[in-house]
């Protein structure tokens, strides 16, 4: 038998599929097809790397159908060595495009890239990365935080993080350190977390505070590939935002998964989002890149309807579901567990089992503009990036040195026997 994206009958690193036909009649063309992405640059580490294939006709067209999702050959080796750990997986977005996705066991001298349609190369296929070529789990962080970003293309400037930090010019790491915890210690659930010399300490605030695993991952990783900046900040592990001062004097700088027009809470990428780019291919997950091989039925058969399923952790859903039971025609939302407040059936309706994820995705306006956001901005390099430029410019902010303060414990990276990593940056390139 065959797992779902390795084959046990082919080497570990290759897909072989079938080769189907093109839709319309358009002949696909090897030469005139585009590839082109973050993972075919060695110095661009991602818990999975992931690059393009554009199929392209013999006219030069490009196709904006599926030319078949059995229309690729990708092969992954090192050529240096026996045996090559490597995952792959091909994702056909429907469109003519493919995300060729592959996650690393083990770090490589170099790697090499092979594209193939019936047996014929695609566009400058093969690609050879010269190394080293790090996985996940590597712990070799590029000294030079500005060489990263360039490395890992990141916007000059990010506007979320520019509209959010403007709230706070300058920022006391002193001050934070006392007045935080004497505000929402007792209420909330809050990390405090120093970064220092580019290792991670915490300390929690709150009786639930399970979901540091989230946020203690990212910073983890973050410093496995890049040296980051000295800097101490508290972060909500709540689901709603904490900081509502209208005016702004005394407001307190705090970092959430969540915000609103009427809080000044600085925003990241969610924790289940982040989680999904940290474990992509690493267990069954939904990530944004699964996500956009799974788009529902054709656009003509989707409906107009908005869609939602969820708990009752605010009021404002409350509202929502009651809305809905008004207006079916205009949105179906409905609860699948009652926590937080009493449940009244004759307002809120029966609870309802969950649905899957992408059943979602029958709605159009969800379809499309999930779809267009995900390509822009969720994949995983633009995650990494976000992180690295919110704590880099934060840092900027603060008027004195971090420290690691009373009580905080050092966050200690992973355990990685099953596939050790002794490298060191500059070790291996003298070496190579």
């Amino acid at each position: 038998m065959c797992s779902i994206w390795l084959t046990c009958c082919l080497p570990l690193g290759t897909i072989l599929l079938g080769i189907s036909e093109p839709a319309g009649g358009s002949q696909l063309s090897p030469e005139n097809s585009l590839i082109w992405g973050p993972g075919l640059r060695a110095d661009v580490v991602l818990p999975a790397r992931y690059f393009y294939v554009q199929a392209v006709d013999t006219e030069g067209k490009r196709f904006t159908v599926s030319p078949g999702e059995n229309a690729f050959q990708v092969k992954i080796t090192a050529p240096e060595e026996q045996f090559t750990r490597v995952g792959v997986q091909i994702l056909d977005r429907k469109d003519g495009s493919f995300i060729v996705r592959y996650r690393m066991y083990a770090s490589y001298r170099n790697l090499k890239i092979e594209v193939q349609t019936k047996d014929k190369h695609i566009a400058k296929s093969p690609y050879t990365l010269k190394g080293p070529v790090y996985h996940e789990n590597c712990d070799c962080p590029q000294e030079d935080g500005s060489a990263w970003l360039e490395e890992m293309s990141c916007p000059q400037a990010i506007l979320q993080i520019q509209r959010d930090l403007t709230q706070f010019p300058t920022v006391d790491p002193d001050k934070i350190a006392k007045e935080i915890p004497q505000r929402f210690g007792q209420r909330q659930s809050l990390c405090h977390y120093t970064i220092k010399d580019n290792k991670v300490y915490i300390k929690t605030y709150g009786e639930h505070v399970g979901f540091r695993i989230f946020m203690d991952a990212i910073l983890l990783s973050l410093s496995r590939k890049v040296k980051m900046p000295d800097v101490e900040f508290f972060v909500n592990l709540g689901d709603w935002p904490l900081e509502k001062k209208k005016s702004s004097q005394d407001i307190h700088p705090i970092f959430s998964w969540c915000g609103s027009t009427d809080s000044k809470d600085i925003v990241m990428p969610t924790y289940d989002l982040t989680d999904s780019v940290l474990e992509t291919m690493g267990r069954v997950s939904l990530d944004m890149m699964s996500v956009q091989a799974n788009t529902g039925p054709p656009w003509e058969a989707k409906n107009t309807t908005a869609i939602w399923r969820g708990r009752d952790s605010r009021k404002e859903r409350l509202e929502l579901v009651k809305t809905s039971r008004k207006h079916p025609e205009i949105i179906d939302a409905a609860f699948t567990n009652f926590f937080f407040f009493k449940h009244d059936e004759s307002l809120y309706g029966p609870i309802v089992k969950h649905i899957s994820f992408f059943d979602f995705f029958k709605a159009k306006n969800i379809a499309k503009a999930g779809q267009e956001f995900a390509r822009n901005n969720l994949m995983g390099d633009h995650i990494f990036c976000y992180y690295f430029k919110l704590f880099q410019e934060y840092a900027k902010r603060q008027v004195n040195e971090p420290e690691v303060r009373d009580g905080m414990e050092k966050v200690e990276q992973p355990d990685d026997d099953l596939f050790p990593c002794s490298c060191h940056r500059k070790k291996v390139k003298e070496e190579l």
